[in-house]
């Protein structure tokens, strides 16, 4: 979280600076307010028929933030989004207003609708401040832009494991998440593997938490984990998501399967050694 923080106040003094050269901080959000208030009611405001042609719809850059005016160029906008970003990620959200808070999730929901990688630092440290907004949602943007890596891997574990700042819904995004990008990454060489097989042992080690169970992250063990399928592992996992009530209700058929398809073979369940110490 320390060198997010850094690489933010590193960008916030660029786009400061930046920005200085030709608008001032109220300058600077008077145009983000006006982009965000327009996108946030766009569609509710639409007359019968089509919007004009001088009025497009704010599903591209140029939609969004709007034509060169008043000395403001698209790119002079993109950086001003960029620099509303940095600081939304750092403020205390809580105490925004209802527009305030309607306006961080137009930001965030733009970032998914233009697959907005450059976001995905704000992103981050949007969804590790304790009082962040939209934090679901940034959780899963830091996972869709970032690598399958170490830094990925602790992220997604950080907020598994911490139910004291996340709520259920959140840890269970950053798992589900993961799980889904580590099932479908391509592995082209031993370095990507490795890191590949880490996210895998840290799902592993978490998924007796409440956060670890999820029926996809059972299939991440299924295709990654050998012999994983038949084993008295899987058994306690699926056995184990009962113990949670809210994870009972949403995945119950998926691990009731599970468990009946397990104790109906009629074969051992050996118990597979994976992961540290074994277990």
């Amino acid at each position: 979280m320390k060198n997010v923080l850094m690489m933010l106040c590193v960008c916030d003094a660029f786009f400061a600076i930046t920005l200085a050269r030709g608008h001032t901080h109220d300058e600077t959000n008077a145009v983000i307010d006006a982009a965000l208030s327009r996108a946030s009611s766009y569609y509710d405001d639409l007359p019968e028929g089509s919007p004009p042609d001088d009025d497009p719809p704010p599903d591209t850059w140029r939609g969004f933030l709007g034509a060169d005016t008043n000395g403001w160029t698209l790119a002079g906008k993109k950086a001003a989004f960029d620099w509303y970003l940095s600081k939304l990620a750092t403020n205390d959200c809580e105490s925004l207003d209802y527009f305030e808070k309607l306006y961080a999730a137009v930001a965030v929901g733009k970032c998914e609708q233009f697959n907005y990688t450059n976001a995905v630092n704000a992103m981050k440290a949007l969804a590790l401040n304790p009082k962040g907004i939209c934090r679901d949602d940034a959780i899963g943007l830091v996972v869709k832009f970032s690598n399958v890596d170490d830094s990925t891997t602790a992220f997604v574990e950080t907020i598994m494991t911490n139910s004291m700042v996340y709520n259920f819904y959140e840890q269970g995004t950053a798992g589900a998440h993961y799980a889904s990008r580590l099932l479908s990454f391509n592995a082209t060489n031993d370095t990507q593997i490795a890191l590949r097989d880490a996210g895998v042992r840290m799902l592993y080690r978490n998924r007796l938490l409440e956060s670890g169970t999820d029926a996809i992250i059972d299939k991440v063990f299924l295709k990654y984990i050998d012999g994983y399928g038949s084993s008295s592992n899987r058994l306690e996992y699926a056995i184990n998501s009962f113990s949670y009530p809210k994870c009972a209700e949403i995945f119950g058929n998926y691990f009731t399967s599970v468990t009946n398809q397990l104790l109906s073979s009629g074969q051992p369940l050996p118990w597979i050694n994976f992961g540290a110490g074994g277990h």
